[in-house]
């Protein structure tokens, strides 16, 4: 697999239509070290990727509400549930509810990683997440949803991590 980063400008001129880049962000949580950091009080949440999500809604002029597919970062499971309150998709503690609802289905409020995810596609670190987001708003992917214009892409939790939008334009 292979992305190609060039300006939006170039990128207009190709055959195939750009996935723009809205917003990138990395960030860390207080105290935290290599890894997750096994001396926090509360072990329920993940702090970093509450700081990148308020820097990715910050830079994007965007909010929660306006993703329309969600690529999040699934090396294990409950990371998923967390990340979606981390990023503001629903209230703490209340992930199980939104997703026992069918909040993360194809056809739900957000559809969430519709290519299986890396436990269900392949574990490539996240580039598959890129990828995927980029089919996504091209209208190719295997799982294609109605014509989203804006993709969220999570980077790996409990480390320093990361997220991006992409939109359609």
């Amino acid at each position: 697999m292979a992305v190609v980063v060039t300006s939006a400008e170039r990128a207009r001129d190709l055959r195939r239509p750009p996935a723009l880049v809205r917003a990138a962000v990395q960030g860390s949580g207080a105290g935290q070290m290599m890894m997750t950091s096994y001396y926090r009080d509360d072990m329920t949440g993940l702090p970093e990727m509450s700081v990148v999500g308020r820097s990715l809604w910050e830079k994007s002029g965007l909010v929660a509400g306006d993703i329309e597919v969600a690529i999040l970062y699934d090396h294990f499971t409950p990371f998923v549930l967390v990340q979606l309150e981390e990023l503001g998709f629903c209230g703490r503690g209340e992930a199980k509810d939104f997703v026992a609802d069918g909040g993360i289905e194809l056809d739900g409020r957000l559809p969430v990683n519709p290519h299986g995810g890396q436990l269900g596609e392949a574990y490539v670190h996240g580039m598959n997440g890129i990828t995927e987001a980029v089919r996504q708003l091209r209208g190719t992917a295997a799982n294609q949803l109605p014509a989203p214009r804006t993709a969220l892409v999570t980077a790996g939790t409990g480390v320093p991590t990361s997220a991006l939008i992409l939109t359609t334009g």
